[in-house]
Order: C-alpha cells, then structure tokens, then sequence
C-alpha cells in the first residue's frame, strides 16, 4: 500500500477502516466507563445502606438501656429506620439488577465479580421481647 509522505494511506477503503476503527475504539470507551459508573452508583448505594445499618444497630443498643418512656420513642426511632434501611436495600438491588444487565448487554453473562464485589446484606430484623416477657 502506498502512503502519501504525512503517514496517511492512500486507498480510501484504508481510510474507512482507520475511521471505523477510531469510533468503534470510542464506542468500546464509553460502554466500559457507563459499566464504571454503574458500579459507582451501586457501590454508594451500598455504603448508604452500611450507614444505615450500623445507625439501626446504634438505635437498638441505646434502646435497650432507655428509661421505660424513652423505649417508646425509641421503638418509633427503629421502626423508621428499618423502613428506611429496606428503601436503601431495594434501591441497592434494583441498581445492581442494573449493572447485571448492562454487564449482560456487553457480552458478560457471569456474575460472580458482581456477588463478590457488591454483596446486597440482607433485610433488618428487628428483636421482639423474650418469650417470656410477651406473656406478661
């Protein structure tokens, strides 16, 4: 093939495929930094949920030395914030069900990578009294 002497080739169809080349190489960029920032959305998604939970596990240890008023409102505090730990959690799946898809969308049908990088913890449960106490 002959060039002209800046390095540029000088059969057309040479100049398509370095052109085709060039955007494919931007497409292939931009599919892998939209996965990037879905694994970021997801990422701070779970970290909000860590937050929340370790606020809940706060909530429960403060609770259970709380004077007999102070329980009530308490319980109103835990209550509030397992709704909102279960509204972080099913916004964290629904992000990585995201991500799954878009991962599915490039070709990429495993997702142990996923599981072990962003584990979704499970939902809250919240302790009743002992046995004993719920007869009194």
């Amino acid at each position: 093939m002959y060039t002209f002497g800046d390095g540029c080739p000088s059969n057309l169809s040479d100049i398509k495929k370095s052109r085709l080349d060039i955007v494919e190489s931007e497409i292939r960029k931009e599919k892998a930094e939209a996965l990037g920032k879905a694994g970021e959305r997801l990422e701070h998604a779970l970290q909000e949920l860590q937050r929340s939970r370790e606020d809940f596990f706060r909530l429960l240890a403060a609770g259970a030395s709380a004077s007999l008023e102070g329980r009530a409102a308490m319980a109103l505090a835990i209550e509030r914030k397992v709704a909102e730990y279960a509204a972080l959690r099913e916004q964290a799946r629904q992000l990585r069900l995201a991500l799954v898809i878009q991962r599915e969308a490039l070709g990429l049908w495993r997702h142990e990578d996923v599981d072990r990088q962003y584990p979704l913890p499970g939902p809250l449960a919240v302790p009743g009294p002992a046995p004993h106490e719920a007869e009194r």
